[in-house]
């Protein structure tokens, strides 16, 4: 699976307080730099960015995070933004020698579709394809379907390469409906079938919200998603257990060629203690 790591986000809260919101206020170099560096070396292949609710001043925020965490690993980013100003701003400092960037994200929307689009040609992007349209988000899995098929469609007519596109379903809490996590998971497998070369991605840790004990059912989400063909995830790098079980999922459904990645983060100590 292919981790790309949620942590700096301005609307996460750190014991109930926006502590990352306060960081990127007050440039606060260190404390970002310390988060980006945990979650690369915790695994993630892609670092997300994030700064969402500071409004007029997201532009200028986003492009001083995408200077800081470049600087600070050597994993790309994802940029986490509905606003064209601030992903025009920080996709023209992004130093492409640190891979592809990945943009977060697209959807069928009329007005977003078309002010992301053109990044996504321009920078020749990964991209998060939303499976949502100007109809809002569809609890129904079939239309979420649709929306995903179309886009796709969209996309590929336009010349962005299947491969480089990652549809997310959607994740909808358990707690409200007892199917919604089933029918995700036939969206994933359907979408695959239907479009061989494209890919999937979601933020699980919706699926366990209002709901005690989280951390055990978006680990168990997070297996059985992958056994119906996610290939990455909007998530906690830094959460052991949840890393943990993503290796031995891997390894169970053969992702992981002789278990070999699974041995190695055996070997050294990521699993001691859980």
């Amino acid at each position: 699976m292919l981790i790309v790591g949620e942590r700096i986000n301005t609307s996460r809260k750190i014991k109930n307080e926006r502590v990352i919101e306060k960081w990127v206020m007050e440039r606060d170099e260190a404390a970002i730099i310390k988060l980006a560096q945990s979650q690369e070396q915790a695994g993630s292949a892609y670092i997300d960015i994030n700064a969402g609710t500071l409004v007029d001043g997201e532009p200028e925020a986003l492009e001083w995070l995408t200077k800081v965490v470049q600087n600070a690993v050597e994993a790309p980013i994802c940029f986490d933004t509905p606003n064209g100003a601030a992903m025009a701003r920080a996709l023209a400092v992004y130093d492409r020698s640190h891979g592809q960037p990945f943009v977060n994200s697209i959807s069928a929307e009329t007005v977003r579709y078309a002010a992301i689009l053109p990044f996504v040609l321009e920078y020749k992007s990964k991209v998060i394809a939303l499976s949502m349209d100007d109809t809002g988000i569809q609890a129904d899995a079939t239309k979420r379907l649709d929306v995903a098929r179309r886009l796709v469609n969209d996309m590929v007519t336009a010349g962005v390469p299947l491969e480089d596109i990652y549809v997310d379903p959607l994740t909808f809490p358990v707690g409200g409906d007892g199917d919604a996590a089933v029918a995700m998971m036939s969206v994933i497998t359907r979408i695959k079938a239907e479009f061989p070369g494209v890919n999937t991605i979601a933020g699980l840790s919706n699926v366990s919200h209002g709901l005690p004990s989280r951390k055990l059912l978006n680990c168990a989400m997070t297996v059985l998603c992958l056994g119906s063909g996610l290939d990455a995830g909007i998530i906690d790098p830094n959460d052991r257990l949840l890393m943990a079980m993503i290796a031995s999922a891997e390894a169970i459904l053969g992702i992981d060629e002789y278990c070999g990645t699974f041995i190695r983060k055996h070997r050294k100590g990521a699993f001691e203690e859980l």
